[in-house]
């Protein structure tokens, strides 16, 4: 009777709280309620559309595809193909040195010296070639030259400059290789933007500059140069008599983490009403037209920026360092 009586008063309680349990698992928790929502997550803002941009880096890629195949097919033998390549390459960046170099390889191994020197020295006109390389190409012209003189055969007569121009609005900026950097150099300038500043009459010039991964390197030897120039009222392009304030962003400058170091360069347009400008000395008329900006490394030229493009060509920035320059000169 008592185990019948236990049974009973088991079945009771039972029948008691399953519904009290349901109730509550349907309702929701206190603590829950008193949880904030998580703020919905708005869309990262879309970079405008620039389709120049967008082509300059589609060809500039194409280019070094096509680069990097002929190198390819000139180590195998298959030279044909590589000179194929590389005119795919001339007709982007015309007079490109690495793809020069590159053409004066597979001529000579085909035996065609005289050709091969003459491709040589068109690379030697490029404006921004670092000295290394130009040491370089000349050795081997002079290494060529000796041969055909041993053979009787006539040395090839010198050429004009190949008109980097002639197939494009703008010219085609040097082909650099994976890092982004000229192929040989120790710095390189990965971008260069100029930008209207936060006051009426001022631009400002943000320039990234990227040292080769794993080379170790001498800040103190890293010098900047950047220059910029104005149309003159009588249609001439000269050095500005504007005020040119160049700062690093993130001092200290030592690259040590292998990542860009930006200088920004504040330039007061001549024609402003702001003191030191070009206009308060008595130089109005003068509109900006461009800068020129250039990194060196141990007083060698190490990459260099233009806008426009062509500017470099008429102010071409030297190939050492001679003197004392301090960013922003």
């Amino acid at each position: 009777m008592l185990g019948a009586f236990a049974i009973l008063q088991l079945i009771a309680v039972v029948w008691r709280y399953i519904p009290l349990a349901r109730q509550q698992a349907a309702e929701p928790s206190p603590l829950a309620a008193e949880q904030p929502r998580p703020a919905p997550v708005a869309p990262a803002p879309q970079a405008p559309f620039r389709p120049d941009a967008q082509k300059n880096t589609q060809n500039l890629q194409k280019a070094s595809r096509f680069l990097a195949d002929a190198d390819h097919n000139a180590h195998i033998g298959e030279y044909e193909a590589a000179l194929k390549s590389l005119d795919e390459v001339e007709a982007i960046s015309p007079g490109d040195p690495a793809a020069l170099w590159i053409r004066a390889q597979v001529l000579e191994r085909m035996d065609q010296p005289a050709d091969a020197v003459t491709a040589l020295r068109n690379a030697l006109k490029y404006p921004s070639l670092i000295p290394a390389n130009r040491a370089q190409i000349e050795r081997k012209i002079d290494q060529l030259s000796r041969y055909l003189a041993s053979t009787g055969q006539p040395a090839p007569a010198e050429t004009a400059a190949p008109d980097a121009s002639a197939s494009a609005e703008e010219p085609a900026a040097p082909v650099r290789d994976e890092v982004g950097l000229q192929p040989g150099s120790t710095f390189g300038i990965v971008d260069a933007r100029l930008k209207d500043g936060d006051k009426p009459g001022l631009k400002k010039l943000q320039v990234a500059v990227q040292v080769r991964p794993g080379v170790k390197i001498d800040p103190a030897q890293v010098q900047m140069a950047v220059y910029f120039y104005d149309d003159t009222e009588d249609g001439d392009i000269q050095p500005t008599e504007s005020k040119v304030t160049p700062q690093w962003i993130s001092p200290p400058v030592d690259w040590a983490d292998n990542m860009p170091e930006i200088l920004e360069v504040i330039y007061s347009l001549p024609d402003s009403d702001l003191p030191g400008s070009a206009a308060s000395n008595g130089a109005s008329g003068r509109k900006y037209h461009g800068f020129v900006v250039g990194v060196y490394y141990n007083k060698e030229l190490q990459d260099f920026r233009s806008e426009p493009g062509d500017l470099q060509r008429k102010f071409p920035l030297p190939l050492y360092m001679k003197e004392s320059n301090d960013a922003g000169q």
